[in-house]
Formats: structure tokens, sequence, C-alpha cells
């Protein structure tokens, strides 16, 4: 899956969703007459023919229950061009790969009557260009949406179709395998985003080289407490033994991913719930995340392996590759980043991580820390939704309903043609002999942006139950709810408070999470500018919201 890092990109979705208010979404007014009767298919030649559009939904439904059978007692379905938005690089071999699928999809489902478009737009350009297309009212279909990319904005404004009856009707599947996982995706009570079927959430820890544990004969049962300071001891180790190395690279260290999940429940910014706060009564009970005990433990302990020069000096440095320096044999463990998911994980149990290990070249063991528990986050992190300009939102939703029971229309989309693009090797995909993924035209990393994850191959070199893994974790993750799941915060009241709140966070964050700052000194510093700047309203605004939540769903 996108690992999607946590802490600062709400600042960027924040950010991201006043650009697109301030552009502006359609509303779908222009197309009034499909958003009312949304979930009937469209009969392009019939305009807006009342009686036309109910014999279509009835053929729709036949469609979706019979996809590929023929069916004469219901009216063929006109064909339809389902187009797809989506973010990724320039595929060369892209109209090859969507001919495949439009090939499959007529010798397969021919009574769904559609074709498919695919419409990437490059990383860099995607959020400013999908909002032009939705303020423009320019006709698409699916789009990959998140919450860190506009989503709670592309529903306030207008610009996505409410998706509960498409789903009861045309989403059979999608239902099946996602069951209460589409509740994520719920905003005042209504559907808008249909949740990528995935792993549901991450584990967080520590990554370290096999060979200098090896050559040093490095106990790390230790690590079976989860805490972070008794890692300590193996770092000072590798100092003292290997002047060349850095014992802990990172941008992240304790403070990033380890403490944002294992000690907080997040719900924006710095304001949150104090997961390790075992007073019964302050379950609900709001925080600033800097003023908690543990932000402040772990900050000492970060602080002072810099002054140990545990710690590499340009953490703070944009763009800094951790990686590089594995490769390099100029650091030994990677600190605070998220891990691969095996097999029976558990707290400081070691594993080998596999897919790191074979794109470095060498041996990475990694020892999980923390493992997330359920967020409602989670569940509208990566998302396919129906534009509000759709000319007909039931073959869209039978067209992603395919995404999560056909293994190889999902191929398809995933690893383009085989013998072209990929090679099955030992049942796991491979580029074709000869080629290698830069010159075979069409690769990507995609997978878990669309329909059911779980059906998809693994790449060479991954492990192969890499998704039987995925659903054994995810049941780990579910039976650790958040008390926060379905809750879903409301920025707009106190949205010039967020900017200034991002603004001090931005000049104190980088230096408290690489250790460069002492956080006896400078945390009292951060947390009376973080107050100037207006954090107790986004408290107080939190807080109001969780009691309202909680009065209005029994909790």
């Amino acid at each position: 899956m996108f690992n999607v890092k946590k802490g600062s990109l709400w600042v960027t979705a924040l950010l991201l969703s006043f650009s697109l208010t301030a552009a502006g979404c359609s509303s779908g007014n222009s197309d009034s007459s499909n958003a009312s009767d949304s979930n009937a298919p469209a009969n392009q030649n019939a305009g807006d023919n009342a009686g036309t559009g109910t014999n279509n939904a009835a053929a729709g439904n036949a469609a979706a229950d019979n996809a590929g059978a023929n069916n004469a007692s219901t009216k063929a379905l006109d064909p339809y061009e389902v187009v797809m938005v989506y973010p990724d690089a320039k595929q060369n071999d892209l109209g090859a790969v969507q001919s495949a699928m439009n090939d499959y999809l007529k010798k397969t489902y021919p009574d769904m009557n559609m074709t498919v478009k695919l419409n990437p737009i490059d990383w860099s350009a995607y959020a400013d260009k999908l909002n032009l297309m939705m303020s423009s009212g320019e006709k698409f279909d699916l789009l990959w949406t998140a919450n860190w990319m506009n989503f709670e904005t592309q529903v306030n404004k207008g610009a996505l179709l409410p998706l509960d009856e498409l789903v009861d009707q045309y989403g059979p599947d999608i239902k099946s395998v996602e069951g209460d996982l589409l509740d994520g995706a719920k905003r005042n009570g209504k559907l808008f985003g249909i949740h990528v079927h995935q792993e549901l959430g991450n584990p967080q820890g520590i990554a370290l080289r096999k060979d200098l544990i090896d050559k040093y004969h490095i106990d790390l049962t230790p690590l079976q407490s989860g805490e972070f300071k008794d890692l300590e001891p193996i770092l000072k180790t590798i100092k003292e033994n290997e002047p060349s190395v850095t014992p802990a690279v990172g941008p992240a260290f304790p403070l990033g991913a380890y403490f944002g999940s294992g000690s907080m429940e997040s719900i924006i910014g710095p304001v949150g719930l104090d997961q390790r706060d075992t007073n019964p009564d302050n379950e609900f009970k709001v925080v600033d995340m800097y003023e908690t005990p543990r932000y402040m433990e772990l900050a000492k302990l970060t602080h002072d392996w810099y002054k140990a020069g545990y710690i590499n000096k340009d953490a703070t440095t944009p763009g800094v590759d951790i990686w590089k320096k594995f490769q390099a044999k100029t650091a030994f463990a990677a600190i605070g980043t998220d891990l691969e998911i095996v097999k029976d994980m558990a707290i400081g149990q070691p594993s080998v991580m596999a897919g790191k290990s074979a794109q470095l070249g060498m041996d990475i063991i990694q020892v999980p820390m923390n493992i997330d528990r359920l967020h409602t986050s989670k569940l509208s992190a990566t998302l396919q939704a129906v534009s509000q300009t759709s000319k007909d939102p039931a073959r869209a939703m039978m067209l992603l309903d395919l995404f999560y029971k056909d293994q190889n229309l999902l191929t398809l989309f995933n690893y383009g043609v085989e013998g072209t693009h990929y090679a099955l090797n030992n049942g796991q995909i491979d580029v074709p002999q000869g080629k290698t993924k830069d010159n075979v035209g069409f690769y990507h990393d995609n997978q878990w942006m669309l329909g059911n994850q779980m059906l998809n191959y693994t790449r060479l070199g991954e492990d192969p139950n890499k998704y039987k893994n995925y659903e054994q974790f995810n049941e780990m993750v579910k039976s650790q709810p958040s008390p926060l799941i379905g809750f879903v915060f409301d920025s707009e009241p106190v949205k010039n408070e967020l900017i200034a709140v991002s603004k001090v966070q931005s000049t104190f964050d980088p230096g408290l999470q690489s250790g460069q700052l002492n956080p006896e000194t400078d945390l009292p510093k951060m947390i009376s500018k973080l107050k100037a700047a207006g954090l107790d309203k986004v408290l107080g605004e939190a807080q109001k919201q969780i009691d309202a939540w909680r009065t209005a769903n029994g909790k």
C-alpha cells in the first residue's frame, strides 16, 4: 500500500482543500437529471427521457447480476465509456493496456456494454488538475481520492456523488469484501467513497542491518518491551565499534510514526486523545500531544541520542534518503519507519524485511515496536469515488465492482499485458526476459489504489504470502479499534487557527524530532506559541464535536 506518513499530511490536506475551495467545484447542476436518478444507467441516445431511464435501470440490474450472460427479457444497455482518473507516472504502453482491458470487458461482460478510458495524471499535478476538471464540469466517472488528497472538500463542495444506493444495486462484491469498512467514507450519513481493500494499518519500528547484528552477536530480545529506550545499548555498541557507521538514521525517530500511532488517537494536527492515559474518565478527553508525558519522555530520549552521536546530523535535510545510507554501509538502523507486514507479527519479534532486502541487495531485519489500531482515517486514506459529472454512475459502479472480484481485470490494470509487460515466474510477477522496469513500457506500483488488493499477484522478491499476511494482520488491527471509529473532525470552524498552528509546528518539529532541540527548554516555548496561535480554540472545537458525536451515537 501507499505508505502515507502521519503527522504532517493533515497540513498538506488542509492547504489543498483551501485551494479547491477557492477555485470552487461543480455541484453538477447542469446534469441535475442524471444526479437525481444517479442509480439508473444513462441511455446516451435517449437524453432525459424518463421512461428510457427506467428501462435502463432494470437492464443495469440485470447486467450487474448476470454479467457475461444473455438476458432477452431486459433491454440492452447502450454503449458507455467509463473514464477512470487517478495519479500515475507516464506509461508508454497505456494505450495497449487500455485496449486489452476493453477486449476483456467485451468478451467477459458483454451485457454491461462498456469500455474503459484510462486517464492518469502525474502525481505532481493531480490535485490541481482534478480540481480544474471538477470545477469546469468535465465529464469523467471514477476517480481516486483520499482524506489527505481533498476528499473532505470534494464532498463538501458537491463534487462527488453519494454512493449508498449505487453500491446496494450494483456493488455486491464490494459489499461482500468490505462490509462495515465502507462506513469509514461516510460523511453526514452518506457514503461518498469506496475503500480499497488492503492492509488496515502499519507496523512501525526498527530496520537493522543483519550483517552487523551477526558480527556483534547482538541480542534483540530486550526490544520485546516495545520501548525504544531498550535500543540504546545496541546503538552504543555500533557507535563504539563502527566509527564510519551512524547507529540510527531517519528523519522520524521515536517522535515520528511510533509516537503518533502508539500514544495518540489523532484528531487533527497535534490534537487528539492520549492513549496512555489509563483514567477511564479521560477516554474521550481531547489533549495537545506536546503536553503529554509520553511526548516529553520520547523527546528527551531523542535529544540524548543526538548528543551521544547516535543520530544522523542531516535528519532535518529535505529529501534525505536513509536507504542510500544503508547501501553505502554508513547506517545501521532506520528508526520509526513503517515496516513490512509479515506472518504472525508481534511487538519485538524480529523477521526478515524481504522487500527492502531485495531492493537494497543486503539483508535487513525488522523489529515492530508498535502496531496501528483501526482508525477512521485509515478507512478513507485511499478511495475510489464517482464524479458528480458522470453520465452513467451505475455503469461506473458496475465497473468498480468488477475490480473486487475479477483478478484478470485487476491484473491488467496493475501489471499490463502478460508476455508484453510482465511474465509469471513461479506464480509471481516478473518483467519479461530482456526487459527492465524502465523499458518494459508499463510498470507502476498502483496496486494499493483500486479494488481488492488481496486478489493481486506478488512481485518477484516479495513474500509470496504477502496478501495472506495482510488478511491476518487486518484481523489483529480490527481487534483494537480506536474509540473514535466513525468520527470525522470538521476543520472549517478553526481553519485559520489550524494554519497558524501548523506554522508553529513547522518551526519546532524538525528540531524536536531529530533531537537537535532540547525539549526541556524548547518544548515550553513551542507550547506557548501554539496557544498564542489559537490551539486552545482548536482543542475546544474538537472536544465539542466529539461530545456531540458521542451523544448522537450513544458512545
